[in-house]
Formats: C-alpha cells, structure tokens, sequence
C-alpha cells in the first residue's frame, strides 16, 4: 500500500513538473523577453579515445555559429535578438538517455519514453539549472561504433534537445545545422519535410516559396533542412549557411505576431 502511495506521489510530482515545464516553454518561446539561456551537454556515447579527447577538446566558441545565425535570422524578421542569447557549454556526461521509441509506437509508450527522458534529464542537468534553461544533449560517437539515435529530437514542452553527432571537425558545421533545428522544435517550430522521402514540403518547406521557377532552391528552410532541386529531388543543407528561418517558422517560434 505504501510503495502504491509513493509510486502515485512520485507520478503527480513528474506531471506537475511537466504542466509548469510547458507553460514555462510557452512564456520563453512566444514574448522572447530576457535572456535565452542554451547549456550544451556533451554525451560519451562510447567509450572510444578518440571520442573522449574530440568532447575534451570542445570549446564554447565551436558552437557561436548558432547563436549568430539566430541573430542574423531575427534581424530578417526585425527582432533584435543581439544581447538576447547565452550559449554554455557544460563538462560531458557518460550515461546514455533512453532510446527513442521506433516509428509506430503508441501514445502510451511514446509519453513513458518522455517522462523517463526528463527523469534523465534531471539527473543529469547541469550545475545551476533553472525552469527555462533549454538543454540540449548533443551524442557524440565515435563514427566506428554501431550505435546511434534514429533521429535527433527536440521536445518542445521539456526545453530538452537529444542531437546525434558523429565525432570528426569537418562535421563541426553540420552538427550545427542539426542544433539549430532542434532548438527551433523546443521554442515551438514545426518540421516541414515528408517523413518518409524527407522531402520539403511546398510551399512551408520552402525558403523562397514564391520564386519562379521554383527549381532549384538556393537555400533550405531551417524545419525542412534540405534544398529542394526539383519536386521530388532535394540536397541536404550541409551548413547554417545554407538555410533561413521562413516567415511560417518564425511565427511558430513567436518571431512574428
């Protein structure tokens, strides 16, 4: 009866963290006021050398990419986002999150993987964390090893990122792609791809959906993250560089009333 009781206590403690979690994500991703605060949390995957000493080589500065194209994409959207983002980066951790349920699983085991994903999360939150600090834990893996994530996810109402990463320098920039588009699921944006072809939808997946002829693309919209080339053949956005924020995400995100 006892362990009944705690067990239900524990579950209402879990859920009511998450309620005051979604309302806190909606107030940072709808007024955009104050600071946004993004701690990058390195995750040991394996237990490669190589992959040790990439994560212990990792400096604050290797992700600033981010937080200028942020910028620079605000500023599109006339949002002065200048003084307004702080990215940490935080020492590596070695235990693994809860693998992501495979496509096609239910409601209910997608919910258990959510709440045993912010159980982790909690555990293994950085020094100094508070409520509206996004988490972002980038996977870092030795490219020799077989495991991997299926995806990389960002939860929108958790302010929690899982991003897989292969360890090499030259995959650097595309890692920051990967970022970028899950810190733009937590703060609200939605894909806008086909999930099965990966192609990006028209005209939401479409950086410049007006221009005529539409093929080829020159950039990718950031939630589709490839270029479309003609419209059933695309090329995966590779850099930053490569991609905007369209009007349709910047709503999502509250850039746009």
């Amino acid at each position: 009866m006892m362990f009944k009781v705690l067990r239900i206590t524990l579950l209402l403690l879990v859920l009511g963290s998450v309620w005051t979690t979604y309302s806190l994500q909606k107030q940072v991703s709808q007024d955009w006021q104050g600071t946004l605060d993004i701690q990058i949390i390195p995750v040991l995957v394996d237990e490669q050398a190589s992959t040790r000493q990439f994560v212990e080589s990792l400096k604050v500065k290797d992700f600033a990419e981010v937080s200028k194209y942020l910028v620079a994409q605000a500023g599109r959207h006339n949002r002065d986002l200048e003084h307004a983002l702080q990215i940490g980066l935080q020492p590596p951790i070695e235990k693994n999150p809860p693998p992501i349920p495979e496509a096609g699983a239910g409601r209910i085991e997608i919910m258990l993987w959510s709440l045993k994903l912010r159980w982790w999360a909690w555990v293994n939150q950085p020094p100094g964390y508070h409520d509206t600090q996004i988490r972002l834990y980038v996977l870092y893996q030795s490219p020799q090893t077989d495991y991997q994530l299926p995806h990389s996810t960002g939860l929108q109402n958790g302010l929690i990122g899982l991003i897989n990463a292969r360890v090499n320098d030259n995959n650097k920039r595309i890692h920051a792609v990967v970022i970028t588009h899950e810190l733009l699921h937590i703060l609200g944006a939605a894909d806008k791809y086909d999930l099965i072809s990966g192609q990006p939808l028209f005209p939401a997946g479409y950086a410049q959906p007006f221009k005529q002829p539409a093929h080829p693309q020159r950039r990718a919209e950031i939630m589709a993250r490839a270029i479309p080339l003609t419209e059933t053949n695309h090329k995966v956005a590779t850099r930053l560089s490569q991609t905007m924020i369209g009007d349709l995400t910047a709503r999502e995100i509250g850039w746009i009333d």
